[in-house]
């Protein structure tokens, strides 16, 4: 198994002016990983999400669909239809374009997230959905001018199809708009961003779920965008950042001021970083968490280490792809610096001519000099950060750009050896990486050296828009969504700038590690021979009422700690005992799945059990 980690080599030889570039990577995903389909035919997909009531949610980008199947799918099911729970007509109303537009959005129909309690909960069964919603210019037909639309954040409820109230007729699982958490965000053809991601805890003098929001800088300075202002570096403004909204509106009321963030207020958090700086509008808190980002197309939660972490994933330039650790009233410094900034590889500084600007504008500075001026936080690891001889020139090529287009992200800490405590990045252009994070999870362990081992690739030839992770740490599973079509480098071209189909585009897969995953290890394994599976624990019963019972063999090292956790791994119960056999209050817990952690008294994780709660 260990060889297969040692996969991800790439090359740099520069001969100027000539630049040659060798890759020698070797996929090893079916190597590791059984592949089924269990869904085709969806138009564009953007997001899958794994949701607490074991379906897989996706949001369809052109089609303005939400659907919804199984996550138990095999590929028995690949040619059964998703369930349609949502759908947004187009060409009116409020959509107002449709697909005889010259120019679309980039997205469309883009994130989605799931309140916490969406099964513990009846009254909160809301998903929350973004998406670009009116076309209000769009010069000379796009052809050669920035096309500008709006986004909004909404919340949805969901009624199961036996669900009163539900607004279906015949009944059926629906999806309906309830109110709007955020509109008249900016929008354009590019560089939207468009991701969705709920707290995994309650946060703020109110105890409420956050819900935070990747919105990209709109493409300002490139290509058919090349006259829009870059507002990243900009607080005032929606345009480059990260969001931070509330989940349910906080019952502030207006101040009066014609503003959006006014109109809004109620779904602002009152302990958000920023107040406007005009000073007409300097009691408006904004929505800004924090900034300088270009295309953060992807954002997840981690808990590396016992400490909860809000990562990200984020296009570059044509060089240096990104990937931060969120803090709020944070600087990531585009469109100033790309990547680690340490290298000063834009700059109009030295004698390279094709690495001068940054969107669009002189770089007349050092890169490193602007970054440490401005507290600029650097990313916790980037791509492909090329020297200054090797950036390509404007107008070149653009699949031949040494970029991975990073499309989404996930956070893992299930069982696959080796691979607790990782980050997938799903790339446009190589399928998708696997990168490890250090155990304080503030940095990827092939950042910090020349080592590169642990980050290799998956899917390699595949064009990837989003991936799910099984929360179940046991199951070695996780789901991938294959964009429909596609025009850049990497599977649907390649560094020497060709063009091939996207491969199974419009499609779920789904992974499953091939090795039984081994759960329950014996206390002290040698390095002589692999661990010996054991039962370790038995739990009744199940379902359970009031109170889970515990039957532990007595090999277990004491004190024994069990978790109870819902299935976002988030701690409810705890309890200790020094005895084999014990038991557990769950009267308080509402009903739904949860799971059951045992650790042993050298504090390793044992066992898992999941269990349902009536």
């Amino acid at each position: 198994m260990k060889n297969f980690f040692y996969l991800f080599i790439i090359t740099y030889l520069s001969l100027s002016p000539v630049i040659t570039i060798k890759a020698q990577v070797v996929d090893s995903t079916s190597i590791l990983f059984n592949i089924d389909t269990v869904a085709k035919n969806l138009g564009y997909p953007w997001e899958i999400t794994h949701g607490p009531d074991d379906s897989l949610w996706i949001t369809e980008a052109r089609g303005y669909r939400v659907v919804r199947v199984s996550s138990y799918r095999s590929q028995l099911h690949k040619d059964v239809p998703p369930q349609q729970v949502l759908k947004i007509p187009l060409g009116a109303g409020e959509i107002n374009f449709d697909r005889s537009s010259n120019r679309w959005p980039q997205g469309g129909m883009q994130g989605l997230a799931i309140h916490p309690q969406f099964m513990t909960d009846i009254n909160k069964r809301w998903v929350y959905l973004s998406y670009v919603y009116k076309k209000q210019s769009c010069p000379n037909g796009g052809s050669a001018a920035p096309c500008m639309f709006r986004t909004k954040i909404v919340r949805c409820r969901f009624y199961f199809a036996a669900d009163a109230g539900n607004p279906s007729f015949p009944l059926k699982d629906t999806l309906t708009i309830m109110d709007t958490v955020i509109s008249n965000l900016p929008g354009s053809n590019d560089h939207n961003s468009g991701r969705l991601t709920i707290s995994p805890v309650t946060e703020g003098p109110d105890s409420k779920y956050r819900l935070y929001y990747t919105i990209g800088d709109m493409g300002a300075g490139q290509f058919n965008n090349d006259t829009r202002t870059n507002y990243a570096q900009n607080v005032d403004t929606c345009e480059g950042k990260i969001l931070r909204l509330n989940t349910e509106p906080d019952g502030d009321a207006s101040f009066g001021v014609v503003h959006d963030y006014n109109t809004w207020r109620q779904w602002i958090p009152n302990d958000n970083p920023y107040n406007h700086s005009v000073a007409a509008f300097s009691a408006l808190k904004t929505p800004v968490y924090s900034f300088g980002h270009r295309n953060a197309q992807g954002i997840a939660w981690g808990n590396a280490n016992g400490t909860w972490r809000l990562y990200s994933s984020e296009h570059g330039d044509k060089s240096d792809d990104e990937v931060n650790s969120i803090l709020p009233a944070t600087n990531y410094g585009w469109p100033k610096v790309a990547g680690l900034g340490t290298d000063n590889n834009y700059s109009s500084l030295d004698a390279f001519a094709n690495n001068d600007e940054l969107a669009n504008t002189l770089i007349n500075y050092a890169e490193h000099t602007w970054a440490t001026a401005n507290n600029m936080q650097r990313p916790l690891f980037a791509t492909f950060n090329w020297a200054a001889a090797a950036i390509p020139a404007d107008g070149s090529n653009i699949f031949t750009w040494c970029t991975i287009a990073p499309s989404s992200f996930d956070y893992y800490n299930g069982n696959i050896p080796g691979w607790k405590n990782s980050l997938l990045v799903t790339s446009l252009k190589y399928g998708m990486y696997r990168l490890k994070l250090k155990t304080a999870g503030d940095y990827v362990d092939s950042a910090s050296s020349l080592n590169t081992v642990d980050t290799f690739p998956l899917l390699h030839s595949w064009r990837v828009r989003d991936v799910a992770i099984s929360p179940y740490a046991n199951s070695g599973t996780f789901w991938v969504v294959m964009d429909s079509t596609g025009s850049t480098s990497g599977p649907t071209g390649g560094f020497s700038g060709g063009n091939s189909p996207t491969k199974d585009g419009g499609k779920i897969l789904k992974l499953t590690y091939k090795t039984t995953l081994l759960l329950a290890l014996n206390e002290n394994p040698t390095r002589s021979g692999p661990p010996v599976v054991k039962d370790l624990i038995q739990i009744f019963p199940n379902p359970v009422v009031n109170v889970i019972n515990v039957h532990g063999k007595k090999e277990l090292r004491k004190p024994l700690l069990a978790q109870i956790c819902d299935i976002y791994g988030r701690v409810l119960r705890e309890a200790t005992s020094y005895k084999n056999d014990f038991s557990v209050d769950v009267s308080s817990l509402k009903p739904g799945t949860y799971l059951l952690k045992l650790y042993n008294g050298n504090d390793i994780e044992v066992q898992i059990e999941k269990f349902i709660k009536q």
